[in-house]
């Protein structure tokens, strides 16, 4: 293979790179969809903390202010959020051998429907899910508030990465 037959080969894996590239792109909002409103978080857990629904509601704001092209507005977004906590739990995760838990684990499941007017290709609906684990030495109550932050902070960044990402 001279060198005409490398450019050529270089042009070609070029281009496929570049294709491959739009393709992906191809899970972008459409142009019009410029706002997103969420509204009050409904909290359906059996046991209810009663800032849950305010810290995850601040979470998921402050990453759609933060790391998307959408304007939050108070109602009647391009997209709009529904959400509901429907699981807020505490289990042992890790037993020692005299079968007493070194470690516990807080979950948080939230379910979620967006909703858009316009453009029903981008309505969809789904349970998130993550948790955090602590010593069971410590008491729920001693690191609840830390733990409630950083799992709402994960659940919105999963919400934002699938509502900017439809596919």
């Amino acid at each position: 293979m001279g060198l005409r037959g490398s450019k050529e080969l270089i042009g070609l894996l070029g281009w496929l790179l570049t294709s491959c590239a739009y393709s992906f792109r191809s899970g972008a909002l459409p142009p019009d969809v410029q706002t997103v409103s969420i509204p009050p978080i409904q909290n359906e857990a059996s046991l209810v903390i009663p800032t849950l629904t305010q810290t995850f509601a601040e979470a998921l704001r402050q990453k759609f202010i933060s790391q998307s092209p959408l304007s939050l507005v108070s109602e009647k977004g391009d997209l709009t959020l529904y959400g509901r906590v429907v699981d807020f739990k505490v289990a042992p995760v890790a037993i020692q051998g005299t079968q007493q838990a070194a470690q516990n684990r807080l979950s948080i499941t939230v379910h979620i429907r967006c909703v858009s007017a316009r453009h029903p290709e981008l309505n969809w609906e789904q349970s998130f899910m993550n948790f955090a684990d602590f010593p069971a030495a410590q008491p729920l109550t001693a690191v609840q508030e830390v733990l409630i932050a950083d799992i709402c902070e994960r659940i919105a960044q999963d919400i934002v990465n699938k509502t900017l990402s439809y596919w």
